[in-house]
Protein backbone atom coordinates (compact mmCIF):
# COMPACT_ATOMS: atom_id res chain seq x y z
CA UNK A 1 0.00 0.00 0.00
CA UNK A 2 1.26 3.54 -1.07
CA UNK A 3 2.04 5.61 2.00
CA UNK A 4 1.73 9.23 1.44
CA UNK A 5 3.90 11.96 3.08
CA UNK A 6 3.20 15.83 3.29
CA UNK A 7 5.14 16.10 -0.18
CA UNK A 8 3.64 13.87 -2.10
CA UNK A 9 -0.04 14.47 -1.14
CA UNK A 10 0.51 18.16 -2.02
CA UNK A 11 1.91 17.13 -5.32
CA UNK A 12 -1.17 14.69 -6.32
CA UNK A 13 -3.79 17.12 -4.86
CA UNK A 14 -1.55 20.23 -7.26
CA UNK A 15 -1.96 17.86 -9.99
CA UNK A 16 -5.98 17.33 -9.28
CA UNK A 17 -6.60 21.18 -9.39
CA UNK A 18 -4.22 21.99 -12.72
CA UNK A 19 -7.08 19.21 -13.81
CA UNK A 20 -9.86 21.45 -12.74
CA UNK A 21 -10.61 20.88 -9.17
CA UNK A 22 -10.13 23.25 -6.78
CA UNK A 23 -8.20 23.21 -3.41
CA UNK A 24 -11.57 24.41 -2.34
CA UNK A 25 -13.68 21.50 -3.03
CA UNK A 26 -10.88 19.21 -1.79
CA UNK A 27 -11.45 20.97 1.54
CA UNK A 28 -15.56 20.49 1.22
CA UNK A 29 -14.57 16.71 0.36
CA UNK A 30 -12.05 15.91 3.02
CA UNK A 31 -14.25 17.95 5.76
CA UNK A 32 -17.97 16.04 4.55
CA UNK A 33 -15.80 12.45 4.43
CA UNK A 34 -14.60 13.47 7.76
CA UNK A 35 -18.10 14.25 9.10
CA UNK A 36 -19.37 10.91 7.81
CA UNK A 37 -17.23 9.06 9.49
CA UNK A 38 -17.73 10.66 12.47
CA UNK A 39 -21.61 10.71 12.71
CA UNK A 40 -21.35 6.89 11.71
CA UNK A 41 -18.83 5.99 14.63
CA UNK A 42 -20.45 8.24 17.06
CA UNK A 43 -24.31 9.23 17.45
CA UNK A 44 -23.72 13.05 17.13
CA UNK A 45 -27.54 14.52 17.22
CA UNK A 46 -28.08 16.07 20.01
CA UNK A 47 -24.48 15.53 21.40
CA UNK A 48 -21.54 18.31 22.33
CA UNK A 49 -19.06 18.02 19.55
CA UNK A 50 -15.94 20.40 19.73
CA UNK A 51 -13.64 20.89 16.86
CA UNK A 52 -10.11 22.27 17.68
CA UNK A 53 -9.49 24.40 14.44
CA UNK A 54 -6.27 25.65 13.32
CA UNK A 55 -5.54 28.52 10.67
CA UNK A 56 -4.29 26.35 7.79
CA UNK A 57 -5.69 24.14 5.47
CA UNK A 58 -6.73 21.29 8.12
CA UNK A 59 -8.33 23.90 10.63
CA UNK A 60 -10.41 24.71 6.97
CA UNK A 61 -11.39 20.99 7.31
CA UNK A 62 -12.44 21.10 10.36
CA UNK A 63 -14.92 24.05 9.60
CA UNK A 64 -16.41 21.86 7.15
CA UNK A 65 -16.95 19.15 9.62
CA UNK A 66 -18.15 21.64 12.10
CA UNK A 67 -20.87 22.51 9.68
CA UNK A 68 -22.31 19.41 8.48
CA UNK A 69 -22.15 18.06 12.24
CA UNK A 70 -24.36 21.21 13.11
CA UNK A 71 -26.97 20.73 9.76
CA UNK A 72 -26.81 16.60 11.72
CA UNK A 73 -28.27 17.93 14.75
CA UNK A 74 -24.93 18.14 16.44
CA UNK A 75 -24.51 20.95 19.45
CA UNK A 76 -20.96 22.23 17.29
CA UNK A 77 -18.19 24.57 19.17
CA UNK A 78 -15.46 25.63 17.26
CA UNK A 79 -12.26 26.51 19.22
CA UNK A 80 -9.63 28.77 16.74
CA UNK A 81 -6.74 27.60 18.64
CA UNK A 82 -4.16 30.00 16.76
CA UNK A 83 -6.58 32.68 15.89
CA UNK A 84 -8.62 33.03 12.87
CA UNK A 85 -7.95 31.85 9.65
CA UNK A 86 -4.94 32.86 7.46
CA UNK A 87 -5.54 30.17 4.37
CA UNK A 88 -8.11 31.76 2.35
CA UNK A 89 -9.92 28.33 1.56
CA UNK A 90 -10.40 28.17 5.61
CA UNK A 91 -11.93 31.70 5.24
CA UNK A 92 -13.94 30.76 3.16
CA UNK A 93 -15.18 27.52 4.87
CA UNK A 94 -15.16 30.18 8.53
CA UNK A 95 -17.78 32.46 6.44
CA UNK A 96 -20.16 29.25 5.68
CA UNK A 97 -20.03 28.71 9.58
CA UNK A 98 -20.88 31.79 10.65
CA UNK A 99 -24.90 31.80 9.98
CA UNK A 100 -25.61 28.55 11.91
CA UNK A 101 -25.80 27.77 15.43
CA UNK A 102 -22.33 27.24 16.33
CA UNK A 103 -20.22 28.59 18.98
CA UNK A 104 -17.13 30.34 18.42
CA UNK A 105 -14.20 30.49 20.77
CA UNK A 106 -10.58 32.29 19.71
CA UNK A 107 -8.06 30.05 22.11
CA UNK A 108 -5.82 33.89 21.93
CA UNK A 109 -8.04 34.90 23.67
CA UNK A 110 -10.09 33.44 26.09
CA UNK A 111 -8.53 29.54 27.32
CA UNK A 112 -10.89 29.46 30.25
CA UNK A 113 -13.99 29.46 27.75
CA UNK A 114 -12.06 27.06 25.83
CA UNK A 115 -11.59 24.66 28.70
CA UNK A 116 -15.13 24.89 29.36
CA UNK A 117 -15.94 23.72 26.21
CA UNK A 118 -13.95 20.97 26.52
CA UNK A 119 -14.83 19.57 29.93
CA UNK A 120 -18.56 19.63 28.10
CA UNK A 121 -17.50 17.96 25.21
CA UNK A 122 -19.41 14.54 23.93
CA UNK A 123 -16.94 14.12 20.94
CA UNK A 124 -13.32 16.61 20.23
CA UNK A 125 -12.27 16.76 16.49
CA UNK A 126 -9.04 17.55 15.80
CA UNK A 127 -8.00 19.75 13.10
CA UNK A 128 -5.06 22.05 14.68
CA UNK A 129 -2.33 21.11 12.04
CA UNK A 130 -2.80 17.97 9.69
CA UNK A 131 -0.05 16.98 7.89
CA UNK A 132 1.86 19.76 7.86
CA UNK A 133 3.20 19.77 11.58
CA UNK A 134 7.05 19.26 12.38
CA UNK A 135 9.06 20.82 15.03
CA UNK A 136 7.33 21.87 18.43
CA UNK A 137 4.07 23.02 18.49
CA UNK A 138 3.86 26.72 20.34
CA UNK A 139 3.65 26.27 24.37
CA UNK A 140 -0.38 27.29 24.82
CA UNK A 141 -0.56 24.29 22.40
CA UNK A 142 0.92 21.78 24.54
CA UNK A 143 -0.57 22.97 27.26
CA UNK A 144 -4.10 22.84 24.86
CA UNK A 145 -3.17 19.27 24.07
CA UNK A 146 -2.22 18.27 27.30
CA UNK A 147 -5.58 18.68 28.43
CA UNK A 148 -7.37 17.51 25.62
CA UNK A 149 -5.81 14.04 26.45
CA UNK A 150 -7.06 14.56 30.15
CA UNK A 151 -10.47 14.60 29.24
CA UNK A 152 -12.75 11.31 28.54
CA UNK A 153 -14.41 12.60 25.37
CA UNK A 154 -13.39 10.25 22.44
CA UNK A 155 -10.77 12.78 19.88
CA UNK A 156 -11.27 12.52 15.93
CA UNK A 157 -8.17 13.44 14.35
CA UNK A 158 -8.16 15.09 10.75
CA UNK A 159 -4.92 13.24 8.73
CA UNK A 160 -2.55 13.68 12.00
CA UNK A 161 -2.87 14.13 15.81
CA UNK A 162 -1.54 17.56 16.15
CA UNK A 163 1.99 17.14 17.23
CA UNK A 164 2.85 14.07 15.15
CA UNK A 165 4.59 14.40 11.83
CA UNK A 166 2.92 12.65 8.73
CA UNK A 167 6.48 12.04 7.33
CA UNK A 168 8.48 10.37 10.03
CA UNK A 169 5.91 9.41 12.87
CA UNK A 170 8.10 11.63 15.40
CA UNK A 171 5.86 12.79 18.25
CA UNK A 172 6.36 16.20 19.68
CA UNK A 173 6.68 16.55 23.69
CA UNK A 174 2.95 17.42 23.97
CA UNK A 175 0.75 15.63 21.33
CA UNK A 176 -3.08 14.75 20.86
CA UNK A 177 -3.93 11.30 21.16
CA UNK A 178 -6.72 10.17 19.34
CA UNK A 179 -8.71 7.39 19.23
CA UNK A 180 -9.61 7.80 15.30
CA UNK A 181 -7.50 9.35 12.86
CA UNK A 182 -9.46 10.01 9.35
CA UNK A 183 -6.98 9.71 6.74
CA UNK A 184 -7.85 11.40 3.57
CA UNK A 185 -6.55 10.42 -0.27
CA UNK A 186 -4.69 7.16 1.76
CA UNK A 187 -2.27 6.30 4.79
CA UNK A 188 0.43 8.78 5.98
CA UNK A 189 4.14 7.00 6.52
CA UNK A 190 3.90 8.44 9.81
CA UNK A 191 0.72 7.03 10.67
CA UNK A 192 2.05 3.78 10.42
CA UNK A 193 5.58 4.28 12.62
CA UNK A 194 6.54 5.01 15.99
CA UNK A 195 5.88 6.61 18.06
CA UNK A 196 2.98 8.29 16.12
CA UNK A 197 1.33 5.15 15.87
CA UNK A 198 0.36 4.77 19.17
CA UNK A 199 -1.30 8.59 18.93
CA UNK A 200 -3.68 7.79 15.84
CA UNK A 201 -5.86 4.97 17.31
CA UNK A 202 -7.77 3.57 14.35
CA UNK A 203 -7.01 4.62 11.11
CA UNK A 204 -9.80 5.34 9.24
CA UNK A 205 -8.47 6.18 5.10
CA UNK A 206 -11.47 7.95 3.17
CA UNK A 207 -11.67 9.55 -0.66
CA UNK A 208 -11.94 13.08 -1.89
CA UNK A 209 -12.43 12.80 -4.90
CA UNK A 210 -8.86 13.54 -6.53
CA UNK A 211 -8.48 11.89 -10.05
CA UNK A 212 -6.83 8.07 -10.07
CA UNK A 213 -4.19 9.44 -12.67
CA UNK A 214 -3.49 12.43 -10.25
CA UNK A 215 -2.78 9.84 -7.37
CA UNK A 216 -1.12 7.41 -9.55
CA UNK A 217 1.01 9.71 -10.97
CA UNK A 218 2.99 10.73 -7.87
CA UNK A 219 5.87 8.46 -7.09
CA UNK A 220 6.17 7.50 -3.68
CA UNK A 221 9.05 5.34 -2.33
CA UNK A 222 7.43 4.51 1.11
CA UNK A 223 4.79 1.18 1.18
CA UNK A 224 2.96 -0.29 3.89
CA UNK A 225 3.63 -4.57 3.26
CA UNK A 226 0.02 -5.83 2.23
CA UNK A 227 -0.48 -9.66 3.20
CA UNK A 228 -1.94 -10.22 -0.33
CA UNK A 229 1.83 -8.59 -1.45
CA UNK A 230 3.59 -11.03 0.61
CA UNK A 231 1.74 -14.11 0.03
CA UNK A 232 2.28 -13.54 -3.39
CA UNK A 233 6.17 -12.77 -3.62
CA UNK A 234 6.10 -16.86 -3.04
CA UNK A 235 7.02 -18.85 -6.22
CA UNK A 236 5.77 -22.29 -6.45
CA UNK A 237 7.59 -25.15 -6.13
CA UNK A 238 7.20 -27.57 -8.63
CA UNK A 239 6.52 -31.23 -8.73
CA UNK A 240 9.91 -32.68 -10.06
CA UNK A 241 11.88 -31.52 -7.75
CA UNK A 242 14.75 -32.69 -5.82
CA UNK A 243 17.02 -30.92 -2.50
CA UNK A 244 19.29 -28.85 -4.99
CA UNK A 245 15.99 -26.98 -6.88
CA UNK A 246 15.25 -25.25 -3.61
CA UNK A 247 19.01 -24.16 -2.61
CA UNK A 248 21.19 -24.64 -0.15
CA UNK A 249 21.81 -21.89 3.24
CA UNK A 250 25.11 -21.51 4.83
CA UNK A 251 24.87 -20.44 7.58
CA UNK A 252 28.12 -19.17 10.04
CA UNK A 253 27.00 -18.59 13.48
CA UNK A 254 27.29 -19.09 17.42
CA UNK A 255 30.39 -18.24 19.11
CA UNK A 256 30.76 -20.08 23.42
CA UNK A 257 27.51 -19.12 24.95
CA UNK A 258 25.69 -18.12 22.03
CA UNK A 259 24.73 -21.49 20.92
CA UNK A 260 20.97 -20.71 20.90
CA UNK A 261 21.40 -18.15 18.60
CA UNK A 262 22.97 -20.63 15.48
CA UNK A 263 20.30 -23.22 16.40
CA UNK A 264 17.38 -20.97 16.24
CA UNK A 265 18.61 -19.35 12.48
CA UNK A 266 19.39 -22.98 11.36
CA UNK A 267 15.92 -23.91 12.80
CA UNK A 268 13.89 -21.38 10.74
CA UNK A 269 15.81 -21.52 7.92
CA UNK A 270 15.12 -25.42 7.83
CA UNK A 271 11.49 -24.64 8.36
CA UNK A 272 11.23 -21.63 5.70
CA UNK A 273 11.65 -24.43 2.84
CA UNK A 274 15.67 -24.59 1.98
CA UNK A 275 16.65 -26.99 -0.01
CA UNK A 276 19.99 -28.09 2.52
CA UNK A 277 20.93 -25.97 5.75
CA UNK A 278 24.68 -26.25 6.69
CA UNK A 279 25.60 -24.62 9.97
CA UNK A 280 28.98 -24.32 10.41
CA UNK A 281 29.77 -23.37 13.86
CA UNK A 282 32.49 -22.82 16.40
CA UNK A 283 33.71 -26.62 17.34
CA UNK A 284 33.53 -25.96 21.13
CA UNK A 285 29.10 -25.86 20.71
CA UNK A 286 29.14 -28.36 17.84
CA UNK A 287 27.83 -30.81 20.12
CA UNK A 288 25.39 -28.46 21.71
CA UNK A 289 23.58 -27.79 18.27
CA UNK A 290 24.12 -31.36 17.00
CA UNK A 291 21.74 -32.38 20.13
CA UNK A 292 18.97 -29.94 19.09
CA UNK A 293 19.51 -30.00 15.06
CA UNK A 294 18.77 -33.61 13.10
CA UNK A 295 17.84 -32.21 9.93
CA UNK A 296 20.90 -29.72 9.40
CA UNK A 297 24.54 -30.44 8.21
CA UNK A 298 26.71 -29.21 11.09
CA UNK A 299 30.60 -28.46 10.04
CA UNK A 300 32.96 -27.43 13.39
CA UNK A 301 35.41 -24.82 12.44
CA UNK A 302 38.63 -23.88 13.96
CA UNK A 303 37.80 -21.00 16.98
CA UNK A 304 39.89 -18.61 19.20
CA UNK A 305 40.41 -19.19 22.58
CA UNK A 306 37.59 -17.26 23.35
CA UNK A 307 35.02 -19.63 21.61
CA UNK A 308 34.51 -17.98 18.47
CA UNK A 309 35.34 -18.26 15.35
CA UNK A 310 39.38 -17.99 13.94
CA UNK A 311 40.66 -16.61 11.00
CA UNK A 312 42.28 -19.71 10.56
CA UNK A 313 38.83 -21.23 9.41
CA UNK A 314 38.32 -18.62 6.59
CA UNK A 315 39.59 -21.08 3.50
CA UNK A 316 36.77 -23.71 4.84
CA UNK A 317 34.55 -21.62 5.07
CA UNK A 318 35.32 -19.24 1.97
CA UNK A 319 34.62 -22.78 0.21
CA UNK A 320 30.89 -23.98 2.14
CA UNK A 321 30.07 -20.14 1.27
CA UNK A 322 30.95 -21.05 -2.41
CA UNK A 323 28.56 -24.35 -2.68
CA UNK A 324 25.64 -22.73 -1.40
CA UNK A 325 23.00 -20.48 -3.25
CA UNK A 326 23.07 -18.14 0.17
CA UNK A 327 24.83 -17.72 3.09
CA UNK A 328 23.97 -16.35 6.90
CA UNK A 329 26.70 -14.31 8.98
CA UNK A 330 26.67 -13.27 12.77
CA UNK A 331 24.30 -14.40 14.84
CA UNK A 332 25.58 -15.29 17.69
CA UNK A 333 29.16 -14.76 16.58
CA UNK A 334 30.56 -12.96 19.45
CA UNK A 335 32.99 -9.91 19.55
CA UNK A 336 36.59 -10.96 19.78
CA UNK A 337 39.52 -9.45 17.14
CA UNK A 338 39.92 -12.44 14.99
CA UNK A 339 36.47 -12.98 14.67
CA UNK A 340 35.88 -9.35 13.10
CA UNK A 341 38.81 -10.02 10.71
CA UNK A 342 36.89 -12.88 9.93
CA UNK A 343 33.65 -11.73 9.02
CA UNK A 344 35.63 -8.58 7.27
CA UNK A 345 37.84 -10.88 4.90
CA UNK A 346 34.90 -13.30 4.51
CA UNK A 347 33.08 -10.15 3.17
CA UNK A 348 35.48 -9.27 0.87
CA UNK A 349 36.00 -12.16 -0.60
CA UNK A 350 32.49 -14.39 -0.57
CA UNK A 351 30.54 -14.01 -3.79
CA UNK A 352 26.91 -15.50 -2.65
CA UNK A 353 24.57 -14.09 -1.47
CA UNK A 354 24.68 -12.97 1.99
CA UNK A 355 22.59 -11.75 5.16
CA UNK A 356 24.97 -9.70 7.69
CA UNK A 357 23.63 -9.86 10.90
CA UNK A 358 23.92 -9.04 14.54
CA UNK A 359 27.59 -9.15 15.52
CA UNK A 360 28.44 -9.58 11.82
CA UNK A 361 27.54 -5.95 11.42
CA UNK A 362 29.22 -5.80 14.89
CA UNK A 363 32.44 -6.64 13.89
CA UNK A 364 32.32 -3.55 10.83
CA UNK A 365 32.13 -0.80 13.61
CA UNK A 366 31.71 2.47 11.30
CA UNK A 367 33.63 0.94 8.75
CA UNK A 368 31.20 0.76 5.90
CA UNK A 369 33.69 0.89 3.24
CA UNK A 370 33.67 -2.83 3.52
CA UNK A 371 30.14 -3.41 2.83
CA UNK A 372 30.55 -1.19 -0.48
CA UNK A 373 32.89 -3.46 -1.98
CA UNK A 374 30.60 -6.53 -1.45
CA UNK A 375 30.90 -8.75 -4.70
CA UNK A 376 27.09 -9.90 -4.01
CA UNK A 377 23.27 -9.21 -2.84
CA UNK A 378 23.89 -8.30 0.71
CA UNK A 379 20.96 -8.34 3.24
CA UNK A 380 21.61 -5.79 6.42
CA UNK A 381 19.88 -6.87 10.01
CA UNK A 382 20.38 -4.36 12.46
CA UNK A 383 18.45 -3.66 15.59
CA UNK A 384 18.92 0.68 16.19
CA UNK A 385 21.70 -0.21 18.25
CA UNK A 386 24.17 -2.03 15.64
CA UNK A 387 22.87 0.80 13.54
CA UNK A 388 23.92 3.22 15.75
CA UNK A 389 27.73 1.42 15.91
CA UNK A 390 27.85 0.66 12.33
CA UNK A 391 27.28 4.37 11.02
CA UNK A 392 27.99 6.41 13.97
CA UNK A 393 24.96 8.06 15.29
CA UNK A 394 22.89 8.15 18.23
CA UNK A 395 20.51 5.67 18.89
CA UNK A 396 17.95 8.56 19.15
CA UNK A 397 19.07 10.20 16.31
CA UNK A 398 18.47 6.97 14.14
CA UNK A 399 14.80 6.73 15.82
CA UNK A 400 13.79 10.13 14.50
CA UNK A 401 13.69 9.28 11.38
CA UNK A 402 14.10 4.92 10.58
CA UNK A 403 13.25 5.25 7.00
CA UNK A 404 15.46 7.73 5.93
CA UNK A 405 18.23 6.18 8.52
CA UNK A 406 17.69 3.14 6.53
CA UNK A 407 17.45 4.71 2.92
CA UNK A 408 20.47 6.45 3.02
CA UNK A 409 22.70 3.48 4.15
CA UNK A 410 21.09 1.30 1.53
CA UNK A 411 21.98 4.03 -1.06
CA UNK A 412 25.54 4.28 0.19
CA UNK A 413 26.03 0.64 0.43
CA UNK A 414 24.13 -0.97 -2.35
CA UNK A 415 22.64 -3.29 0.51
CA UNK A 416 19.06 -3.85 1.09
CA UNK A 417 18.62 -2.57 4.88
CA UNK A 418 16.37 -4.19 7.52
CA UNK A 419 16.18 -1.43 10.29
CA UNK A 420 14.54 -3.77 12.82
CA UNK A 421 12.09 -2.84 15.83
CA UNK A 422 8.69 -1.84 15.61
CA UNK A 423 7.77 -1.13 12.12
CA UNK A 424 10.30 -2.36 10.65
CA UNK A 425 12.03 -0.67 7.83
CA UNK A 426 13.28 -2.68 4.85
CA UNK A 427 14.92 0.01 2.40
CA UNK A 428 16.34 -0.75 -0.62
CA UNK A 429 19.18 0.21 -2.71
CA UNK A 430 16.78 1.70 -5.31
CA UNK A 431 15.10 4.31 -3.01
CA UNK A 432 12.24 2.26 -1.90
CA UNK A 433 11.46 1.33 1.86
CA UNK A 434 9.00 -0.73 3.11
CA UNK A 435 7.06 -0.39 6.86
CA UNK A 436 5.75 -3.73 8.25
CA UNK A 437 2.62 -3.48 10.26
CA UNK A 438 3.19 -7.40 11.94
CA UNK A 439 4.08 -8.10 15.12
CA UNK A 440 4.08 -7.18 18.72
CA UNK A 441 5.72 -6.46 22.30
CA UNK A 442 6.20 -10.06 22.87
CA UNK A 443 8.98 -10.90 20.31
CA UNK A 444 11.07 -8.36 22.32
CA UNK A 445 12.96 -10.97 23.10
CA UNK A 446 16.75 -12.26 22.39
CA UNK A 447 16.50 -14.77 19.62
CA UNK A 448 13.89 -13.00 17.29
CA UNK A 449 16.28 -11.43 15.26
CA UNK A 450 18.19 -15.00 14.93
CA UNK A 451 14.69 -16.61 14.01
CA UNK A 452 14.37 -13.09 10.94
CA UNK A 453 17.93 -14.04 9.75
CA UNK A 454 17.25 -17.48 9.07
CA UNK A 455 14.04 -16.80 7.49
CA UNK A 456 15.83 -14.38 5.09
CA UNK A 457 18.58 -16.47 3.76
CA UNK A 458 16.07 -19.42 3.85
CA UNK A 459 14.07 -17.26 1.19
CA UNK A 460 17.06 -15.81 -0.37
CA UNK A 461 18.78 -19.58 -0.53
CA UNK A 462 15.18 -20.47 -2.79
CA UNK A 463 15.93 -17.64 -5.25
CA UNK A 464 13.91 -14.91 -3.85
CA UNK A 465 15.88 -11.76 -4.65
CA UNK A 466 17.67 -9.82 -1.18
CA UNK A 467 14.65 -6.93 -1.51
CA UNK A 468 11.47 -10.14 -1.82
CA UNK A 469 13.24 -12.02 0.60
CA UNK A 470 13.53 -9.39 3.06
CA UNK A 471 10.00 -7.79 2.72
CA UNK A 472 7.93 -11.28 3.08
CA UNK A 473 10.24 -12.70 5.91
CA UNK A 474 9.94 -9.56 7.85
CA UNK A 475 6.03 -9.61 7.29
CA UNK A 476 5.58 -13.47 8.34
CA UNK A 477 8.17 -13.23 10.83
CA UNK A 478 5.66 -10.87 12.45
CA UNK A 479 2.95 -12.86 11.75
CA UNK A 480 4.15 -15.73 13.65
CA UNK A 481 4.81 -13.97 16.50
CA UNK A 482 1.39 -12.09 15.86
CA UNK A 483 -0.03 -15.92 16.07
CA UNK A 484 2.13 -17.32 18.67
CA UNK A 485 0.87 -14.28 21.55
CA UNK A 486 -2.57 -14.75 20.54
CA UNK A 487 -1.68 -18.29 21.63
CA UNK A 488 0.56 -18.00 24.32
CA UNK A 489 0.41 -14.57 25.54
CA UNK A 490 2.81 -12.14 24.35
CA UNK A 491 4.54 -12.19 28.13
CA UNK A 492 5.00 -16.14 27.66
CA UNK A 493 5.94 -16.35 23.91
CA UNK A 494 9.39 -17.48 23.17
CA UNK A 495 11.42 -17.28 19.60
CA UNK A 496 11.16 -20.78 19.54
CA UNK A 497 7.42 -20.68 19.38
CA UNK A 498 7.69 -18.33 16.68
CA UNK A 499 9.61 -21.33 14.58
CA UNK A 500 6.37 -23.64 15.27
CA UNK A 501 4.02 -20.98 13.54
CA UNK A 502 5.70 -20.96 10.23
CA UNK A 503 4.57 -24.24 8.97
CA UNK A 504 1.27 -23.21 9.49
CA UNK A 505 1.76 -19.61 7.36
CA UNK A 506 3.02 -21.79 4.54
CA UNK A 507 0.44 -23.74 4.20
CA UNK A 508 -1.39 -20.67 3.63
CA UNK A 509 0.75 -19.16 1.36
CA UNK A 510 1.18 -22.53 -0.85
CA UNK A 511 -2.78 -23.03 -0.43
CA UNK A 512 -3.40 -18.98 -2.29
CA UNK A 513 -0.53 -20.04 -4.51
CA UNK A 514 -2.46 -23.12 -5.91
CA UNK A 515 -5.52 -21.32 -5.85
CA UNK A 516 -3.79 -18.65 -8.71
Amino acid sequence: MKLWTGKTIKQAEDLAAQKGMTHLRMMENAGSAAAKVIRDQYSVAGTAVTVLAGKGNNGGDGLVVARKLCEAGAMVRVILCCGAPSSDDAQEMLGRCRNLDITFCDYTVDEQQAALLLKTSDVIVDAVFGTGFHGAPPAELETLFTFVNSLPAPVVALDMPSGANADTGEVASACVRADCTVSFSGKKAGQVQYPAAEYVGHVLTVEIGLPADSQNSVLTHMHEVEKAMAFSSFPKRPANSHKGTFGTAALFCGSRGMAGAAVLSAKSALRCGAGLVRLSLPEEIYPIAASQLTEAVLSPLLQTKSGTFSRSALERALQTAKSATACLVGCGLGENPETEGFVQYFLENCETPMVLDADGINSLRGNITILKAVKAPLVLTPHPGEMSRLIGKPVKEINADRVGTALRLAEETGAVVVLKGAATVTACPAGEAFINPTGNSGMAKGGSGDVLAGMIVSFMAQGMSAASASVCGVYLHGLAGDRAASRLSRRGMLPSDMIGELPGLLLEIEAVGESS
